[in-house]
């Protein structure tokens, strides 16, 4: 496989038992399906040791707003999308494999977004409270006054009802 930034070949190493492919020659890494969830956690030893590998490779003259090729899939065109609902980083995403393309720094882009479990409980009870029903009452109708009413009369027939059956 090659750089779809810089053309030269990829650099297969493992990362905590999980291959990545690097570009020494731009910075980028190439991460196969479903495994960029084990390298975004800042806390991690794997994603802090793959930010750190990648550190020593940057290339400043590289166009990254371009559209990429997959590496894996021939004729494939990446999608560039936004990975968090914050919109800070684009990554480049595969639609035929699901492979992720980040571009130098994007990892550790993704890792400073990260929440721990304090935030992300608390954005989770901020959340609730912005989006929990409102209580809307209404002027009560004069109806409501009978059914009461009602209500009332029956329980006083049923306490006699009761008290007359022991008589």
């Amino acid at each position: 496989m090659e750089c779809p930034r810089s053309k030269t070949p990829l650099k297969k190493i493992n990362v905590g038992k999980v291959p990545v492919y690097v570009s020494e020659q731009c910075g980028g890494v190439f991460l196969e399906s479903s495994t960029l969830s084990l390298f975004e956690c800042p806390t991690s030893e794997r994603g802090q040791a793959l930010v750190n590998h990648l550190s020593q490779f940057h290339d400043d003259t590289l166009d990254l707003s371009c559209r990429i090729s997959c590496p894996s899939c021939a004729d494939t065109v990446m999608l560039r999308r936004y990975h968090s609902p914050l919109h800070v980083v684009e990554i480049d995403e595969c639609p035929g494999c699901g492979a992720i393309w980040l571009d130098t720094g994007e990892l550790s882009k993704l890792q400073s977004l990260m929440l721990n479990e304090k935030e992300r409980s608390l954005l989770r009870a901020q959340m609730l409270e912005q989006h929990r029903t409102p209580n809307i009452e209404s002027m009560p109708y004069i109806n409501d006054y009978w059914i009461k009413r009602e209500k009332r009369i029956g329980g006083l027939m049923e306490i006699a009802g009761y008290l007359t059956r022991f008589w």
